[in-house]
C-alpha cells in the first residue's frame, strides 16, 4: 500500500524540504555563508532566511522514492549527492514524518485494507 502511495508521500517529503524541516518538524540547519543564505532565500523563502532547505536544482527531491527497510520506510534517491547530504545533515533527513505517516495509515491505508479484507470475506 505504501509503495502505491509514492506520489503523496513524495509530495509531503518535498514540502518538508521546502520548509527546511526534518521529519520531526525541527529545522534542518543554518547556512554558514550569509551570501549563500541570501541567494537561497531568493530562490525559496519558505524555509526562512538562513535555513537549509535541501532544494536547489530539484534533481534530488524529484528523484526520491520510498524504500522499505528493517526499521520501516525511508526515502531514497539515485541522486549522486544524496550521500553528501546525508553526511552533512544526517540520515534522518530521509525519514518520514511519523505523526503524519501514522495519520495517513489510519485515514487512508486502513480503510483500503478493511475494504479489501471485506471483499475477500464476502466471497466465501
Amino acid at each position: 500500500m505504501v509503495e502505491n502511495d509514492q506520489k503523496a508521500l513524495k509530495e509531503r517529503k518535498i514540502n518538508e524540504f521546502e520548509f527546511g524541516l526534518r521529519p520531526n518538524n525541527k529545522k534542518i540547519g543554518k547556512y554558514e555563508s550569509q551570501d549563500y543564505a541570501f541567494r537561497k532565500n531568493m530562490m525559496n523563502g519558505l524555509a526562512g532566511f538562513g535555513n537549509v532547505d535541501l532544494i536547489n536544482t530539484k534533481y534530488f527531491s524529484s528523484s526520491l522514492f520510498v524504500l522499505s527497510n528493517s526499521v520501516g520506510y525511508i526515502f531514497d534517491s539515485p541522486a549522486d549527492y544524496k550521500d553528501r547530504l546525508v553526511t552533512t545533515y544526517g540520515r534522518d533527513i530521509l525519514g518520514l514524518n511519523q505523526k503524519w505517516f501514522n495519520d495517513r495509515q489510519q485515514k487512508v491505508y486502513a480503510p483500503i485494507l478493511i475494504s479489501d479484507i471485506s471483499k475477500v470475506l464476502n466471497k466465501k
